[in-house]
C-alpha cells in the first residue's frame, strides 16, 4: 500500500515537471537563437510569470545550461555547448561504426549494434547482420531502458558519477523479466563488475530469450559516448562463450573509439 502511494506521488511530481521542462526548453531555444538576452526580454517574449522565469533561469544557470553575464543578461552555458558537441559526434558514430559492426557480426556469427544515450534509454544508432551488410538506424532505432540491456550498462558504468546518479533517480526499477536487476544498489554492484572486466552482460534481463554482450566507446576526451554489442538467443550466448565474444566486442568498440577520436 505504501509502495503504491509512493508511486502515485512520484507520478504526480513527473506530471508537474513536464510543463516546467517544456518552458525551460523554450528559454534555451530563445537564448540560443537570439543570444545574450536580459531577464525582461525572456519573460515578456515567452509570456511567462516573473516568478516562473526567475526559477527556471536560476535552475538552468545552476546546471550550466545558461550563463549569467556581468550586465545581468543570459547566454548559453558550457553544459549546453558540451552537449551540442556530443550530439554532433554521436550522429557521426553510426557511419563511423558500420564497417566495424559488419566485421564483428561476421566474426561472432550474431547480429551486432551500436547504441548511445537518449534520456533514460539506450537508442540503437546502427546494426549489422552476420548474413552481410550494416545500416544506420536513423530515427527508427530501437530503444531500451539503460539498466535492462548490456549497451545501457556499458554506458552507465563509465558515465560521470553525478550524471549516473541523476539517471538512476529517474529509472523505473520494475522487473521486465525474472532476471532483471531491480534496485539501484544491485545495479551499482553490476556496474563495478563492468568497469573491472571492461564489458557488460545482459542475460535475459530485457527479453526472456535474448542475451547481449557490450563494450563502451570513448571519444577523444575519454568520455563514454556509445556502446557496441553482439546480440543473440540466450541459449546460444552461453557462459562458456562469454569471454571469447567479449574480446571480439571489445576489439570492435576500441576500433570505433579510434575512429571517433580521429573524426
Amino acid at each position: 500500500m505504501v509502495r503504491e502511494e509512493v508511486k502515485k506521488v512520484a507520478a504526480s511530481r513527473r506530471a508537474v515537471a513536464v510543463p516546467s521542462l517544456q518552458k525551460a526548453v523554450l528559454i534555451l531555444d530563445l537564448v540560443g537563437r537570439r543570444g545574450r538576452l536580459p531577464f525582461s526580454i525572456i519573460q515578456k517574449t515567452l509570456a511567462l510569470p516573473k516568478s516562473t522565469t526567475h526559477q527556471l533561469l536560476k535552475a538552468l544557470t545552476n546546471v550550466g545550461a545558461l550563463q549569467i553575464l556581468t550586465d545581468g543578461g543570459f547566454m548559453l552555458g558550457p553544459k549546453i555547448c558540451e552537449l551540442g558537441i556530443l550530439g554532433i559526434r554521436q550522429r557521426t558514430i553510426d557511419s563511423l561504426s558500420l564497417k566495424h559492426l559488419e566485421l564483428l557480426a561476421d566474426q561472432s556469427g550474431f547480429p551486432c549494434e551500436i547504441a548511445t544515450f537518449e534520456g533514460r534509454d539506450a537508442v540503437v544508432l546502427a546494426s549489422a547482420s552476420p548474413d552481410g551488410g550494416a545500416r544506420s538506424a536513423g530515427c527508427e532505432g530501437k530503444r531500451w531502458p539503460l539498466h535492462r540491456v548490456a549497451t545501457g550498462k556499458a554506458l552507465l558504468a563509465f558515465l560521470d558519477e553525478v550524471d549516473r546518479k541523476r539517471l538512476f533517480a529517474d529509472l523505473d526499477w520494475t522487473k521486465a523479466t525474472p532476471r532483471s536487476i531491480a534496485s539501484p544498489d544491485a545495479m551499482l554492484r553490476e556496474l563495478d563488475l563492468v568497469r573491472e572486466r571492461g564489458w557488460a552482460l545482459d542475460d535475459r534481463e530485457a527479453l526472456d530469450d535474448t542475451s547481449c554482450i557490450a563494450a563502451p566507446v570513448f571519444d577523444g576526451r575519454n568520455r563514454v559516448v556509445a556502446a557496441v554489442a553482439t546480440v543473440g538467443q540466450a541459449d546460444l550466448i552461453t557462459p562458456e562463450r562469454y569471454e571469447a565474444l567479449a574480446e571480439l566486442v571489445r576489439n570492435a568498440a576500441n576500433a570505433v573509439s579510434q575512429a571517433v577520436r580521429e573524426a
